[in-house]
């Protein structure tokens, strides 16, 4: 028997369950809706389940084809409802600004990272990233909230915790919320003021059997974005240009390196007729020079593989879930690695007739990482180095020839490449829930969120043949341990009066963080072996040993009410009181309410028969957040600290023996100290229309942080130790969210259309005069506020000296000469001066982000691409640095991109990149608009295209699905022609983001 299910819509559902009464055959529809199955004996009945949506039984008649439409089931949505913290609420009934997100959404980009997968996906959220296999994220909610740290709280299965989303097996999660504005995450309280993300991760489901799921896949990245460098022959004749171009002689008085052939010509300007290398670089003639492509040795086709073993089963009275995951991700520099096993054990259990239900949330992970990046090394090495001598020994610079002082890029990685940060990660809740009465609950949870660090570092000798060594090894030794944990209780009331409803939450929560740390090192080891090298086997007088923690503490009452009219008329009122060991008496608790209103229009009776308009629903809140994350504790006294070189000293002048120690100053204290707090207000409308083919819901916020924490710079007669928190600045961010959703079927073909926008403006409202320059200016009567917080404050270049005119007739400028960059006199005093002549030159803040998801399907195929956007902000290209000069940084004679021979002579008389030069007479690696270029961009993120098997080839092989894709990510950039460098997503040298390509299969058994 065969069919199609379908909601009212006309839109296939994909993964509706198919069974046959009174049978054990069973199976899914897939991405058309499209299923099969096989009637065994005499099944008088097809049954066909999904969330959400009404059960229906069909007869089981003499045809073989049964088409079916589910409509929703409203009972069933009365119980599908989705986490907003300590409760749940019906989607229907939000009231403030959320974003829900599926596994769909996360599924198709595969990442070790969840944040990553979802990178433009979530307007309102930017997350930035780069091609790091250790796959760290930024994460920033409607934009900045604090100028120092106010992370995004993420809450797992009910439990704050202090992690990074690469802890979390992504395989395990089965679906997110986004608490964006202040109502909705006020329940967190003092640690949501940077947003709220909700992680519910997979369980067992009543009524299903056992099914066994296995994901796997593989995949190869290639390194993109990298400029062409300039070659051996093409890095000497840029050297005799910088040189000749400072009326210096490139002989081997200033260049000792090339030989070359030159002259002058009827003009007098030297021209370059042949560069040759010399042919030994150190004096065992071990070394030749080379023509070494320092990325292509120091890179390589990175690959990942993710294996995944999910089981599940549920009886009548318990549900479980078990997990095991295996990731590895090779990136495309030498080394560099990404490492994790995990396993999650999920259970839930229904005792006393119903009325208790006990159950725990347990994962622990293991997780190896070799973070390293060396793109700066790749860039700068000089191409006439080797990697390795004739012996096989190091290749390096010849320091002894006049190079100046590099580091062999590669060797730096291969000898280190077993150096890894090593994390055993724990992450579990146990809980029960009593139902003293039908509508009345207590609710007591315990919540672990355990980390140790453990990394032993090698340090060894090593000796290039160019002369540069290190002579001395060394281990190092760390063991970090963070444990925090959380114990929550709440009791939940739920009322229901004809047309009204009330759902009520009072809780209290005690939260504990305990850090410790050991460090220690120890140099002279005899074997550089990872079997031997322990600081108990070290034998050298160089040692060190450090230790510290660190503990804070959270105690917190709060409460929720939440009040529904009809499903027309809602109103959600929320109240937090947090206590906090990192403030003084004065301020220790901090107090948070929150208020969200909404009408569902829909629901009226004027538009409860206009078909066009599917839903209608307005909202509007306002709430306030705070935030300590930036303190530690003790910063409320002085704090006073041993350093044994620093405060140690022979008082009485003995020559020997021991010599007492005293104490410096590392801080002041400020026992008035308090809260950052940020307040924020939500308009917001959501619609779907032409009977839900058209979906979206669009925002505005109006977010102010006042009191920002702040660690400013303090004058030098305050002596060692000045540094002291204060509460600094006011901050404000304004903008818009907007998600537009269409989606359509056309018989075996249906798509789903889905675009999002999003923007903020940053502003700074305040400061006090004790820090009115500390965020930039001038430091006279230019600062930043008004302005956004992400400015750039510097010179205006104003194209280059071309002639001799121009120079004479420009301001005074030290430095400045034909080829060189002009500066713009804005004071118009003839003179350029940094105190008057700098000014505010650009925002690194997007104008605009967006995120454009295209889903298709037809029959048995599926296909999946993402684009996403932002446009309108500035970047600092500092890869500027080495296309367009030559000398301008601390290391000489740096190796360049290709860009840089393109730079003025008065043989290229019309080129806009300055003369190269060995020296920075005209100061011209300050900061200034020549480096500041528009970082707009449109990336095609992730592509996927998939086959799911038909169920009457599956069922032949006991399996209920199968599906088989490959997907790529990365897979081009459109970017702005002003900008000169390879990703403007990644400006500066960090690491590279890859092309990468996968295969892939999911079953279930």
């Amino acid at each position: 028997m065969t069919g199609t299910v379908k909601d009212d819509a006309g839109i296939p559902l994909q993964g509706v369950s198919v069974t046959i009464k009174g049978e054990t055959a069973k199976t899914q529809t897939d991405a058309n809706g499209k299923y099969s199955i096989s009637l065994q004996s005499t099944g008088s009945h097809l049954i066909f389940t999904y969330i959400g949506m009404e059960t229906r039984e069909i007869p089981i008649g003499s045809g073989n084809v049964y088409n079916v439409t589910l409509l929703d089931d409203s009972k069933t949505l009365e119980e599908v409802s989705i986490s907003t913290g300590y409760m749940t609420q019906k989607k229907a009934d939000l009231t403030g600004a959320i974003s829900v997100i599926s596994r769909d959404d996360f599924a198709k980009n595969p990442s070790a990272n969840v944040m990553r997968s979802l990178q433009g996906k979530v307007p309102g959220v930017f997350i930035t990233t780069d091609g790091n296999p250790a796959e760290n994220v930024g994460i920033q909610v409607r934009g900045i909230t604090s100028m120092n740290s106010s992370p995004a709280l993420i809450v797992l299965d009910g439990q704050p915790v202090t992690i990074n989303l690469r802890d979390i097996n992504p395989n395990d999660i089965e679906s997110m919320q986004v608490l964006k504005d202040a109502a909705s995450a006020s329940i967190y309280g003092s640690r949501a003021a940077g947003g709220v993300i909700l992680i519910n991760t997979k369980k067992g489901r009543k009524g299903d059997n056992t099914k066994i799921t296995v994901d796997s896949y593989v995949g190869a990245s290639k390194i993109t974005g990298v400029p062409d460098m300039l070659n051996a022959v093409q890095y000497g004749q840029g050297l005799w240009q910088a040189t000749v171009n400072d009326g210096d002689d490139p002989g081997p008085g200033n260049i000792r390196i090339y030989n070359y052939d030159w002259n002058r010509d009827a003009n007098g300007v030297p021209v370059l007729n042949k560069v040759t290398p010399i042919e030994w670089l150190n004096a065992g003639h071990t070394m030749p020079s080379s023509d070494t492509d320092w990325f292509k040795e120091g890179t390589r086709t990175g690959y990942q593989q993710n294996h995944q073993l999910t089981i599940s089963s549920s009886s009548e009275r318990s549900t479980s879930l078990f997990s095991l995951n295996y990731y590895d991700n090779n990136g495309t520099q030498v080394t560099s690695n990404f490492k994790r096993y995990s396993a999650r054990f999920n259970n839930d259990y229904d005792l006393l007739k119903g009325k208790l239900t006990i159950g725990e949330n347990f994962a622990l992970s293991k997780l190896a990482i070799h973070d390293v990046n060396s793109t700066y090394g790749f860039l700068v090495m000089p191409p006439n180095i080797p990697v390795y001598d004739l012996n096989g020994g190091w290749g390096g610079v010849a320091m002894p020839l006049g190079m100046d002082d590099f580091n062999n890029p590669v060797r730096d990685l291969l000898i280190r490449k077993d150096n890894r940060n090593n994390y055993l990660k724990a992450l579990g809740t146990v809980y029960a829930n009593l139902k003293i009465l039908p509508n009345l609950a207590l609710k007591t949870q315990f919540g672990v969120d355990y980390t140790m660090e453990y990394d032993r570092t090698i340090d060894p000798k090593w000796v290039e043949a160019g002369g540069k060594s290190n002579t001395i090894n060394r281990v190092f030794q760390n063991n970090t341990h963070d444990l925090g944990t959380t114990w929550t209780n709440t009791l939940t009331y739920n009322l229901k009066l004809g047309e009204h409803t009330v759902d009520m939450l009072g809780g209290l929560e005690a939260y504990k963080l305990l850090q410790e740390n050991f460090q220690g090192n120890r140099d002279g080891l005899l074997l550089e072996n990872r079997d031997y090298a322990y600081l108990g086997t070290a034998t050298g007088d160089s040692k060190g040993l450090l230790g510290g923690g660190n503990e804070r503490k959270l105690f917190s009452y709060f409460g929720k009410i939440n009040y529904a009219y009809a499903s027309k008329y809602l109103l959600s009122a929320t109240i937090r009181r947090d206590g906090s060991s990192v403030f003084g008496e004065n301020n220790k608790y901090g107090f948070f309410p929150a208020f969200s209103v909404s009408w569902r229009i829909k629901n009226e009776s004027f538009l409860k028969d206009v078909s066009a308009i599917s839903d209608l629903k307005l909202r509007a809140s306002w709430g306030q957040n705070g935030n300590s994350a930036p303190l530690a504790s003790a910063l409320l006294v002085n704090i006073y600290g041993v350093n044994v070189d620093g405060t140690s000293y022979p008082i009485v002048g003995n020559q020997t023996g021991g010599i007492p120690s005293g104490y410096l100053r590392r801080s002041l204290g400020n026992q008035d100290l308090k809260w950052e707090t940020t307040t924020q207000t939500n308009i917001g409308v959501d619609f779907a229309f032409l009977n839900n083919r058209l979906t979206g819901s669009l925002d505005w916020f109006n977010k102010k942080t006042t009191d920002m924490l702040f660690l400013p710079p303090y004058i030098g007669a305050l002596g060692e130790g000045g540094y002291k928190w204060i509460n600094g600045a006011d901050m404000t961010n304004k903008g818009f969210e907007l998600i537009l959703g269409w989606n359509d079927t056309k018989g075996d073909f249906s798509y789903h259309i889905i675009t999002n926008f999003s923007a903020y403006k940053n502003k700074i409202t305040g400061l006090p005069s004790s820090v009115r320059y500390a965020y930039g200016g001038n430091g006279l009567l230019d600062d930043v506020l008004g302005r956004p917080l992400n400015s750039f404050y510097g010179l205006v270049a104003d194209g280059i000296f071309k002639t001799q005119e121009e120079v004479d007739n420009s301001a005074q400028q030290p430095g400045k000469g034909i080829g060189r960059i002009r500066y713009k006199d804005l004071d118009g005093d003839g003179v350029i001066n940094e105190a008057y002549d700098r000014t505010w030159i650009g925002v690194r803040d997007p104008n605009l982000m967006a995120g454009l998801n295209l889903q298709a399907s037809y029959k048995n195929f599926d296909f999946t691409a993402f684009f996403q956007g932002v446009f309108g902000n500035d970047v600092y290209n500092s890869w500027k640095e080495l296309s367009d000069f030559w000398n301008i940084g601390v290391q000489n004679d740096r190796n360049h991109p290709l860009r840089v021979l393109d730079a003025w002579t008065p043989l290229n008389p019309n080129s806009d990149i300055p003369a190269l030069s060995r020296r920075d007479s005209n100061g011209e690696k300050r900061l200034s608009t020549y480096f500041i270029e528009p970082g707009s961009y449109v990336k095609l993120r992730s592509a996927d295209l998939g086959y799911t098997f038909p169920s009457k080839i599956t069922q032949k092989i006991s399996v209920e699905r199968l599906r088989l894709y490959i997907s790529a990510q990365n897979l081009f950039t459109v970017k702005s022609g002003k900008f000169t460098a390879g990703d403007p997503e990644n400006p500066g040298t960090g690491y590279p983001m890859p092309l990468t390509t996968y295969l892939g299969i999911n079953v279930t058994f």
